[in-house]
């Protein structure tokens, strides 16, 4: 059963929907003044990220590691969200991992339609490269897609610098047939968060660009020399069946993937981390696989580090 603490952040949802922002401007507004609640993190210094566009934050544990960052985009529809809304999560996951973590802006759709986002996401990617040698890309709903995009991106130029991804929730199939069927018609009604939302936001960040291209929609990538990947879902939503997709082609593929649908909650609830339990213990989870990572203790097509049965024990 749900804690009462993520009973009551659904119900603030579910009210919060009586009375949507009336345009663009507004959703954009709400976002920020929502970024502004955010209340520092013992043990995590908060500070924008010069380097990057306005709004970009860089979270940074006390004695940071320099082996490992992490580069998580927000979410938002492509057409809103803002990088402040992710200091909670992205404060627990640098404590979790002691990886500093960059929260980049990146410019929004329609008034930038693909690929703007992306490239300034994968400029971020760059940033974060010079903070620590292997980086993991991660992200939430529309920055999942982004982060995707970004891994593809790399592993196309044969970068290895990107080691891990943490996808929670991301939009990976952006034609429209998507969403006629499956999970975004069955999950309407037992998502909150996006049981109002219709195609749109592909629309508005396609900008004309074909929905077929595998760095819009993910599924439809040659998914092969891709690193580890950790995605969570619930559900309870919309975007389920992108989750679900991405996964089992990615396995078919030869990647590792590790796998978590959550019943009932929101869609992104891993936003809430140290408010609501179920959040923290998602954020908790990631930053264990991240740790895994920088370990040599997932199984990417290379030898496991350490341990008796290591050929180095063997030879």
């Amino acid at each position: 059963m749900p804690s009462k603490a993520f009973a009551l952040m659904e119900t603030m949802i579910r009210a919060g929907k009586t009375s949507p922002p009336v345009d663009r401007a507004s959703e954009r507004r709400a976002a920020a003044e929502h970024a502004a609640m955010y209340r520092p993190l013992a043990g995590v210094r908060d500070e924008p990220a010069t380097e990057l566009r306005d709004g970009s934050y860089l979270m940074t544990p006390e004695e940071p590691r320099d082996d490992l960052v992490i580069v998580y985009y927000h979410g938002g529809g492509f057409i809103s969200g803002t990088a402040g809304i992710c200091r909670a999560l992205g404060a627990h996951l640098a404590l979790g991992t002691g990886a500093r973590v960059v929260l980049p802006e990146y410019r929004l759709a329609p008034e930038n339609p693909y690929p703007a986002g992306l490239d300034d996401c994968e400029a971020a990617f760059a940033y974060a490269a010079t903070l620590a040698p292997r980086v993991v890309v991660a992200g939430e709903s529309a920055g999942a897609n982004l982060a995707m995009g970004v891994l593809l991106r790399r592993a196309a130029a044969d970068d290895r610098r990107a080691v891990a991804g943490v996808l929670y929730a991301g939009v990976f199939d952006q034609r429209n047939e998507r969403y006629a069927s499956g999970s975004w018609q069955e999950r309407a009604d037992t998502d909150p968060v996006l049981g109002d939302a219709d195609g749109s936001m592909s629309t508005l960040y396609l900008g004309g660009q074909r929905a077929d291209d595998p760095l819009v929609s993910p599924v439809l990538a040659d998914l092969r020399g891709l690193p580890p990947l950790f995605i969570q879902a619930s559900s309870a939503e919309r975007l389920l069946d992108d989750s679900l997709e991405l996964a089992g082609r990615a396995a078919r593929a030869g990647v590792h993937v590790e796998m978590e649908v959550w019943p009932r909650m929101t869609h992104a609830w891993q936003l809430a981390a140290g408010f609501v339990p179920e959040a923290t213990e998602a954020a908790e989870r990631a930053a264990s696989f991240v740790n895994r990572v920088a370990e040599g203790r997932v199984v990417d097509g290379a030898a496991l580090l350490g341990g008796p049965a290591s050929l180095d024990d063997v030879l």
